[in-house]
């Protein structure tokens, strides 16, 4: 989105940072299939790697969101 100029509504890192969320936040919609597909064909391994990932996933969603929170309350 970078321009150098002044033209958009919001900074160069709000938009990074809404972006990321959004698609942390779609990626977390799928791993929550992901798990239950591992779950219903009885790979608790592969559970597990999806699980372990929607969490971080979901750690990194919430930095994301405070960040995006405390970015736009400084401008």
């Amino acid at each position: 989105m970078s321009h150098g100029h002044d033209d958009f509504a919001i900074s160069d890192v709000e938009y990074n940072l809404i972006t990321t969320l959004s698609n942390l936040l779609q990626a977390e919609d799928a791993l929550h299939k992901y798990m239950a597909d591992a779950e219903a064909s009885g790979d608790t391994e592969v559970v597990d790697i999806f699980r372990e990932l929607h969490d971080s996933n979901r750690q990194f969603a919430k930095r994301m969101r405070e960040k995006l929170h405390n970015q736009m309350m400084n401008n």
